[in-house]
């Protein structure tokens, strides 16, 4: 596959359900093949949005025997077949290995063994079903953001099990928007063995769920979503503290089809960075003109919204911003030769939610984010002396009344945005003096709403 071509596959990226015997959504197998393998001894050793670009089996500390593993489920998802055939596809897979049957595993960290049968029916099913049913989630989400002006709502529907779990019931009947925050904690599978599910429907098929009689087929539906109720989870293996919301089973508390998204995006700013210059803004500049786009500066405002609700002290947690920001990157432009270190350096500007919305004050549109190209391009830029941070300067006005304010902080090659606010005058000429000069420029005036950037191209 050439580059330009998986540099496509990764745009239109950002911008179901497998049944027997019929081919998969393309959006499942899609993911389920763009992980990587990481064999660990526990599976508290790959966790939460880890398992969006890490393929692991619990025990498999062989490269080789995982990579069976990933294989028979590669072509269970791809043919649609059930466990009975995938348990027959693995013993014959196993068996040349020695690893179809009893044996010892020894942890690499505490040197202690652990027997594991793989050819035990509930230890095989729950590898197969959990990577089944978190790729089905992810393809789901996938679709959704490609069809949601037509179906801009999911509907979390009841569990076809026959003993539901009473914590995953308080979901049922929650209908929000597709990118609501709330999907990011409570988009099915929330557990081992779950088999809750969401349905996406129409803004008329909302209002007809919410105006019917309360309870009259055994479901209260609801627009408001449900609250979170976090407890403390440690990992034993890492020490790492993860606020995990009441009733969602620790490691399933993510949304695969975000942690899909959040890889491709880094995988994107990755091969942006490999590309020449030209073709890298050529690449943004499209990017940021998406719908993919658009629902990540939306989302981003969404959880603004609920951080601005909590105390004081719980924004100030760095373990509650961990676990309410995605904080990814996202690509927004490119650096600007003079400020890049030459002609042929590409060095790539990137923004994340927390950049996006983390102060209300400071909220920008999606159109204005994607113009951030343009505001490197001719803007002032000065280095702030306290720790080198870039900053640049554009008029908002002709009589210089007011200004665009845009912050940068080095990321290894590339530069990672504090955050882009409009300034009076005032405080940017203050802004100014903490910075040495590197670029006079801001003589272009970028009014409100204009720019390169056409009406009718915007997000």
């Amino acid at each position: 596959m050439t580059r330009r071509k998986l540099l496509g596959l990764l745009l239109a990226a950002l911008a179901g359900e497998v049944r027997r015997n019929m081919d998969a959504p393309p959006e499942v197998l899609d993911y389920f093949r763009r992980k990587e393998l990481a064999p660990r001894f526990s599976w508290l050793d790959v966790w939460g949005e880890e398992h969006a670009h890490a393929f692991t089996v619990a025990g498999v500390i062989d490269a080789r025997v995982l990579a069976e593993f990933r294989a028979g489920i590669d072509k269970a998802i791809a043919e649609g077949k059930g466990f009975e055939t995938f348990r027959e596809e693995m013993q014959k897979r196993l068996t040349p290995h020695g690893w179809w049957g009893a044996r010892d595993v020894v942890d690499p960290v505490t040197g202690k063994a652990k027997r594991v049968d793989f050819s035990v029916p509930q230890r095989l099913e729950t590898t197969f079903w959990s990577n089944m049913r978190a790729a089905r989630a992810a393809g789901q989400w996938d679709r959704a953001q490609r069809t949601k002006a037509a179906l801009p709502y999911f509907l979390y529907v009841r569990t076809t099990s026959a003993h539901p779990r009473p914590n995953h019931l308080r979901f049922v009947g929650v209908l929000l928007p597709v990118d609501d925050p709330a999907w990011s904690w409570m988009f099915p599978p929330n557990g081992w063995g779950c088999k809750c599910s969401v349905r996406q429907i129409s803004l008329g098929q909302r209002d007809r769920y919410l105006e019917g009689a309360k309870g009259e087929d055994g479901v209260w539906y609801t627009d408001a979503a449900p609250p979170r109720n976090d407890k403390r989870f440690v990992n034993k293996r890492t020490g790492e503290v993860t606020m995990v919301p009441e009733g969602i089973d620790p490691g399933w508390h993510t949304n695969p089809g975000i942690g899909r998204a959040k890889t491709l995006g880094q995988q994107l700013v990755d091969r942006l960075g490999e590309q020449e210059p030209a073709v890298a803004r050529a690449m943004t500049r499209r990017f940021v003109r998406t719908d993919g786009f658009e629902s990540f500066v939306w989302r981003a405002h969404r959880r603004e919204e609920e951080w601005s609700k909590l105390p004081a002290a719980t924004r100030a947690s760095a373990t509650a911003r961990r676990a309410h920001w995605d904080d990814a990157p996202i690509p927004v432009a490119v650096l600007p030769a003079d400020l890049a270190g030459g002609p042929a350096v590409t060095s790539i500007v990137t923004a994340t939610d927390y950049a996006v919305a983390h102060n209300a004050s400071h909220a920008m549109t999606a159109f204005e984010w994607a113009r951030v190209q343009q505001l490197l391009d001719v803007g002032e830029v000065r280095r702030r002396r306290r720790d080198d941070a870039l900053q640049v300067f554009a008029p908002r006005s002709a009589d210089r009344s007011a200004w665009w304010y845009l912050i940068l902080h080095r990321d290894g090659g590339r530069w990672r945005i504090g955050t882009q606010m409009r300034a009076s005058a005032r405080y940017a000429a203050k802004e100014k003096e903490a910075g040495l000069l590197l670029r006079q420029g801001g003589a272009t005036v970028i009014e409100e709403g204009a720019g390169e950037i056409a009406a009718e191209e915007r997000p």
